[in-house]
């Protein structure tokens, strides 16, 4: 992603509103996003192989397969998107993530509500602080 523009984000999230809301302030954002959204893990799983992300923004609280399910599905899956970086976006106050070493890299996790003027630097920021890591 340091590269390449523009960043390709895929956003993931069950709330239309939500996604409406996600897409705008990343494409009002002063850094190059292209973002395709996703209203369900089954539609993001699709998806994933044509747009290529360089980083999952996924909704932590999802019907049938939540955020968690869908990263350790993305995680086994034998493709070449098994090391996608992501970032949990969420409402709610999250602990600690269960063997979280397998589903790693996780950047870190974005609580709602996120002020959308500042959404696009906090990724840009979590994905070099991931990169400056290595």
């Amino acid at each position: 992603m340091e590269n390449a523009a523009p960043y390709k984000i895929l956003h993931v999230d069950d709330d239309h509103v939500m996604r409406l809301m996600t897409k705008t302030a990343l494409s009002r954002s002063s850094i190059d996003f292209s973002v395709e959204s996703c209203a369900s893990a089954k539609e993001a799983l699709e998806k994933i192989p044509s747009f290529s992300p360089d980083i999952l923004l996924i909704d932590m609280v999802m019907p049938i397969m939540d955020g968690i399910m869908l990263l350790q599905t993305v995680r086994n899956k034998e493709w070449r998107f098994q090391k996608i970086p992501a970032v949990f976006i969420t409402g709610k106050e999250m602990g600690i993530i269960d063997e979280r070493e397998k589903l790693e890299p996780i950047l870190g996790i974005i609580l709602k509500p996120f002020s959308p003027t500042l959404l696009g630097e906090d990724l840009l920021n979590l994905w070099k602080t991931y990169h400056n890591g290595i």
